[in-house]
């Protein structure tokens, strides 16, 4: 049989396999172990109900194939493949990183707490270490790969903002997601002010992008950033000619929503930010909350914009200007947008929340943009977060 018949032969086994079997799978038979946990192209989903919880799943965008593992994660999780694991970071109120093993189906083979409150953001792993940003701490963990436990920890209370509208600066400084880049390891932190007079938790203070030492746990320098309050993942990508770390600033958000940040790009050969953002909020209309760049000409951002609009625009980083609007849903319409990848084959996945119809839409950016399945596929539950099952860093 020949690897393309082989791969229908395995979807449509999967297709019968779902009709027959309950939806809530943990331990995989080993039928699915050997030919259905994913294909070579599927992309990872974390997927809540927003109460009791969620689960893992495997989805395959070029034939919109949801594969049947589902493994129980906590209801408010991220996901990142890294070191050939899944890992699942159980965010405030789980509080814990699990260890998911693609080989043995994704079945969960190490869960770790990192503190009751803590909320931990984003994973990397550096030869025997873990390296966990938590939101509520002003310090980077640094966890046993081969147990779990707790072995230090690289300090930020020099890094906490000083200052406060009501006079009290809080202790936390919100660190988020971190991208490795030989034996540094770059940290987003957000400085939020969250004992402000609104009762909102602002930027007042600057937001700073630090970079650690993975060999020696300290830190080696510390980058302010043009704008604040960084939000989304940090992508690794060449630009003009050379790899430029890239994240999104979204300022004041939310109701506090003010068009003041964007998309901006860090250059690793200098360790210095490009001169102008990839992708302007006054050019989006709003807060650019997540962004895929495939390349210096075409990039994607979800952005909601002070009326609680929620669009896809494509754009181009090269020069910063607004090229089309893939999806745009009201804000008076109770559906929103969680995740977004553009996988290395071209496929842009969007995330919808729609608690009627919750799935997956895919776009085609080989193909001018175009919507390939205008039902979203569903993964079973809300998708939240979407990631490539491959080593990228």
């Amino acid at each position: 049989m020949n690897p393309e018949l082989g791969f229908r032969f395995t979807l449509l086994c999967a297709f019968f396999l779902v009709q027959c079997t309950q939806l809530e799978i943990e331990k995989p038979n080993l039928f699915q172990f050997l030919f259905l946990s994913a294909a070579p192209s599927s992309v990872g989903v974390v997927t809540s109900d927003f109460a009791s919880g969620g689960r893992f799943k495997t989805f395959e965008p070029n034939s919109f194939t949801t594969f049947p593992t589902s493994i129980p994660i906590h209801s408010d999780a991220v996901g990142r493949y890294t070191n050939d694991r899944v890992f699942i970071v159980n965010r405030l109120n789980r509080d814990s990183i699990q260890v998911l093993n693609p080989q043995l189906g994704f079945t969960t083979e190490q869960e770790f707490g990192v503190g009751q409150g803590k909320n931990p953001q984003d994973i990397s792993v550096w030869n025997d270490k873990y390296f966990v940003s938590l939101y509520n701490s002003d310090e980077l963990a640094i966890y046993s790969r081969t147990n779990g436990t707790k072995i230090g920890a690289v300090s930020f209370t020099s890094l906490r903002e000083t200052f406060s509208t009501s006079g009290i600066p809080d202790s936390s400084v919100e660190s988020s997601y971190m991208v490795q880049e030989g034996s540094s390891l770059f940290i987003l932190l957000q400085r939020l002010d969250r004992n402000d007079v609104s009762g909102f938790l602002p930027p007042n203070s600057d937001s700073y992008l630090v970079e650690i030492d993975m060999d020696l746990n300290q830190i080696r320098a510390v980058y302010t950033l043009p704008y604040r309050n960084p939000s989304s993942k940090i992508q690794k990508i060449n630009l003009f000619g050379e790899p430029h770390l890239v994240f999104s600033c979204v300022g004041r958000v939310g109701f506090i929503s003010q068009i003041d940040a964007g998309i901006i790009a860090f250059r690793l050969s200098n360790r210095q930010f490009h001169p102008n953002r990839l992708f302007a909020e006054e050019t989006a209309g709003g807060d650019i909350l997540a962004f895929q760049i495939k390349n210096e000409e075409l990039g994607f951002a979800a952005v909601l914009d002070s009326g609680f609009t929620k669009t896809i625009q494509a754009f181009r980083p090269r020069t910063g200007e607004r090229i089309g609007t893939l999806l745009e849903i009201p804000g008076n319409i109770g559906i929103s947008l969680s995740g977004l990848l553009l996988t290395k084959e071209g496929k842009l996945l969007v995330g919808s929340t729609d608690f009627t119809r919750p799935g997956i839409y895919v776009y085609d950016s080989n193909l001018g943009n175009v919507l390939l399945n205008p039902i979203p596929s569903s993964v079973e539950l809300t998708p939240f977060d979407i990631f490539q099952l491959q080593n990228l860093q």
